[in-house]
């Protein structure tokens, strides 16, 4: 038993050394110069309003640039237009850094097309392809005509077509207020009630089209049962997230994401032993289950002397309002504002605002809240350094809100003031 235990440990130290000396080789082209010659490559969930270095900046010289990643463990990488991602709408490829080279191409109106040698990715790739045949390219077939401006009327409403043309179009100073707010209605009907837009014709193709992608998930999780794979270890990370945001969405299946989790305590959690990746989902699973009637969690914030300490001892004996927010997040502030007189009310009975802004630097988090009149101090998570984001859930939106009682006990995640209140004043024995 000893001299086995002696080798398991032997060579788990032989794969984790191996690990350690990761170097991947990436050569890229651009395929367009319309969106400048700096590209972005980073670790995959970066958020560059909170952590931006220069070694994510990589410039293209006559259309080519290359880059060299070392790392513990293969990790995730994106890749993007520096200038794309400043519009708010940009094109995010992703590879795996692995001992490889990779290959990439830029392009300016879709996500960069990627080549690899690497064991890993080679896996993905096989994967891509079985899904290509059976999903991608039929849905392709049926946007393509979906999409085509010559058969627009077959396949959708008349009243929806003329809306939406004569928008393009108008001027809005110059129309009638009724006649610009009746087109308004028209469309705004139709995006909250999508599948009437659509005429008989249309929506036997959308009901076809949708018929293909929910198979979608169900085949990539049978798939990595059978085949798994590194790159699966994300998917779950992601769909730990979605399950996390359902709630912002209308109709939200989580059908669709729940087998991840099922499929890595069953299959996955055990495959590449020791890598971050795990821990990472560990941490999501946790705070997918901060929710009302479960207790909160502790983890190291930096108070405003700057000293690290558990949120715990912040809270203690308190009923409190964590508040996550950032200077560049518009909800957030004005979610914190309207929350100034409700802590007026109660600062005195045993209600506190713990504020903690993620941010790249002091002076932006203190000219928001000199502006915003905060009543309060904010900590300052710097440049991610405590991962308090990642742990409450929040992944990389601007902030979130946890009404705490006095026992620790989540009362509320909401961020309105109309419905925080009355939990506040009950938790506070106010009448």
């Amino acid at each position: 038993m000893y001299k086995k235990t002696i080798i398991i440990t032997l060579l788990t130290l032989v794969a984790l050394t191996g690990q350690g000396q990761i170097k991947c080789h990436v050569e890229g082209k651009l395929e367009t110069d319309a969106w400048g010659d700096e590209i972005i490559i980073c670790e995959a969930g970066t958020d560059l309003r909170v952590v931006d270095e220069p070694r994510f900046h990589v410039k293209a010289k006559d259309g080519h640039f290359s880059y060299d990643i070392e790392t513990d463990f293969p990790r995730l990488y994106d890749v993007f237009f520096l200038k794309q991602y400043e519009t708010g709408r940009w094109f995010v490829g992703k590879f795996l850094a692995e001992n490889c080279n990779v290959n990439v191409t830029m392009f300016a109106d879709k996500k960069p097309r990627f080549t690899t040698n690497g064991d890993e990715s080679r896996k993905h790739a096989a994967k891509d392809s079985i899904e290509d045949v059976r999903f991608w390219n039929p849905v392709h077939e049926i946007d393509d005509q979906l999409e085509n401006p010559d058969r627009r009327a077959e396949f959708f409403k008349a009243d929806f077509i003329s809306a939406i043309n004569e928008a393009k179009t108008w001027n809005v100073d110059s129309l009638p207020q009724a006649y610009v707010d009746s087109v308004r209605q028209i469309i705004n009907h139709y995006m909250q009630n999508r599948n009437e837009m659509y005429t008989t014709k249309g929506w036997q193709l959308k009901q076809q089209r949708d018929s293909i992608t929910n198979g979608l998930r169900p085949f990539r999780v049978a798939y990595a049962k059978e085949h798994p794979m590194l790159w699966t270890l994300y998917d779950v990370l992601d769909a730990i997230q979605d399950l996390k945001d359902a709630d912002n969405y209308v109709n939200f299946d989580k059908s669709q994401f729940e087998p991840y989790l099922t499929l890595y305590h069953d299959k996955l959690i055990n495959y590449y032993p020791g890598h971050p990746i795990h821990e990472q989902i560990a941490t999501a699973e946790t705070a997918y289950r901060l929710q009302p009637g479960k207790p909160y969690i502790d983890y190291t914030v930096r108070n405003t002397d700057g000293q690290l300490v558990p949120i715990s001892t912040l809270t203690k004996s308190k009923v409190a309002l964590i508040n996550l927010w950032a200077s560049w997040c518009g909800p957030c502030r004005r979610h914190s504002i309207a929350m100034i007189p409700v802590y007026e009310r109660y600062k005195d009975k045993g209600f506190t605002v713990i504020a903690i802004a993620r941010e790249r630097n002091r002076e932006d988090m203190e000219n928001a809240a000199r502006m915003d009149g905060y009543p309060w101090a904010s900590l300052l998570e710097l440049n991610d350094e405590n991962n308090v984001w990642e742990k409450n859930g929040a992944g990389n939106a601007g902030g979130a809100m946890f009404l705490i009682d006095r026992d620790g006990t989540i009362l509320s995640s909401s961020t309105d003031v109309e419905e925080l209140e009355p939990l506040i004043r009950k938790a506070l024995n106010i009448e």
